[in-house]
């Protein structure tokens, strides 16, 4: 699993952070320390989790802790699942629903941008 930062993606300071192949154990947990390192600087934070094929709990952690970390620093976060992915599945049995998560980039990217709610308070 690697995650990328995707430089100037959002504009205006959006960071975009896109997870590939396995979301798990393996490589939730060495990102876990790494969130606040991630966000620093960003004026908002997109998790872009379309290319990712597994996602179990310790992925849902991860999605949390953005959201939670980004929501202690007054960042609009927002993760894109696409709908019928595994990903999306994960996060809506778990409870993990709109306005955190979205199904398209250009939507979230939008809502990162934004001063407001955006997936702030959800988690």
């Amino acid at each position: 699993m690697t995650v990328e930062t995707v430089p100037d993606a959002g504009g205006a300071g959006v960071r975009l952070l896109r997870a590939r192949g396995e979301l798990d154990i393996v490589g939730a947990t060495d990102l876990l320390g790494r969130v606040p390192e991630l966000i620093d600087g960003a004026s908002g934070v997109v998790l872009d989790l379309g290319p990712v094929t597994f996602l179990d709990s310790a992925g849902i952690r991860l999605v949390d802790r953005f959201a939670r970390e980004c929501g202690r620093r007054g960042l609009p976060f927002v993760a894109v699942a696409p709908p019928g992915g595994t990903p999306r599945r994960v996060l809506e049995i778990v409870g993990f629903g709109p306005p955190l998560v979205v199904d398209e980039l250009v939507e979230a990217l939008t809502l990162a941008s934004q001063p407001g709610d955006a997936g702030r308070s959800v988690v």
